[in-house]
């Protein structure tokens, strides 16, 4: 396919690595036009079909990770490229969905050589129709902000929101712990959410970010968040999609206390899946009712107008998915 050919153009041993930036730019332009009507995709088809999303964080290696292999990773680290590949097969996909930590560095400042030589060949290629959060592994944000422009949103906050089909949607700013655009109660972002979601009341809300608020993995709980979950709960947020622990789980609705609620809480998805590595998991949350640490993948959601279907795609090779139907409150 011509996806293939431009890829096979971008990660071509015989161009120098400081070349590779202009053609792999030149490759995303060039799928932004060709790729919808390769996949019959074209764009008056999906204006009309229920939104497609599909979700993922924790995803492309340093390009100096010893497991890195010209961007092809092993078979259990820097698999960006082979979840990357998922994304074309989704039927529909409207949208992507970065759930921070889009591109690691040694330094933890998620380089912007680094995503040129990482992402950009692999999720990268998709960037036409990605709406990016921030992680910790990229700093500050700076070659984070650089490099998605303003799909990214104000660098100075890095929370926005936008509609997809009858659905409002929610990118917020958790990275680091909060530690460069506050979260708690008082801080300008959840004065933004709490506007934003009384201006936006809409039948189904998704909200998505990086570190999550409840875990059964290597980090655990982060209660710091818990001002933002309460805000969220209290304005009716359907479902919830973040990553940091490096492992797929989802979670029984939840309420602002944390509690499970079927009728009003929030559905939580971990997705930190998307290709730097897997980590073991930690103690097991009560309301956790799935969840899996040996396979990549991406998560893809179908927003219907008062109801959604989630699906796990997991990596070639693999069996492990989970798939289930919720209704919006």
């Amino acid at each position: 396919s011509t996806r293939v050919i431009l890829r096979q153009v971008t990660m071509s041993p015989t161009l120098h690595r400081t070349s590779r930036a202009p053609v792999a730019a030149l490759c995303s332009l060039l799928l932004a036009i060709i790729v919808p009507s390769v996949h019959g995709e074209m764009p008056a088809d999906r204006e009309h079909a229920d939104p497609v999303i599909a979700a993922a964080g924790d995803i492309a290696c340093d390009p100096t990770h010893k497991f890195f292999n010209d961007g092809k990773g092993t078979s259990t680290d820097c698999r960006q490229q082979a979840t990357s590949d998922l994304l074309y097969h989704i039927q529909g996909l409207t949208a992507v969905l970065t759930l921070g930590d889009n591109q690691y560095d040694q330094y933890d400042t998620g380089t912007l050589s680094g995503f040129l030589r990482a992402y950009e060949p692999s999720w990268g290629q998709l960037k036409h129709i990605t709406h990016p959060t921030i992680g910790n592994h990229e700093g500050s944000g700076e070659s984070y902000y650089q490099y998605f422009g303003s799909a990214a949103g104000d660098p100075a906050k890095g929370y926005y929101s936008y509609n997809l089909g009858s659905w409002h949607i929610i990118a917020l700013n958790t990275n680091d712990r909060c530690r460069f655009v506050s979260c708690d109660a008082a801080s300008p972002q959840l004065a933004w959410l709490r506007n934003d979601l009384e201006t936006n009341a809409t039948v189904c809300t998704l909200a998505y970010w990086h570190y999550p608020r409840y875990s059964s993995g290597y980090h655990g709980n982060q209660p710091h968040l818990s001002d933002l979950w309460e805000v969220l709960a209290e304005h009716g947020v359907d479902v919830v999609l973040t990553a940091h622990d490096h492992h797929y789980e989802r979670f029984a609705p939840l309420n602002a206390n944390g509690r499970s609620d079927p009728g009003k809480g929030i559905r939580s998805f971990i997705v930190g899946t998307g290709g730097k590595s897997l980590y073991k998991l930690g103690q097991l949350h009560e309301a956790s009712e799935v969840r899996n640490n040996d396979t990549f993948g991406v998560l893809t959601l179908t927003l219907h107008p008062g109801s959604y279907e989630w699906s796990f795609v997991p990596e070639q090779g693999h069996s492990f998915t989970d798939k289930g139907t919720g209704t919006c409150h």
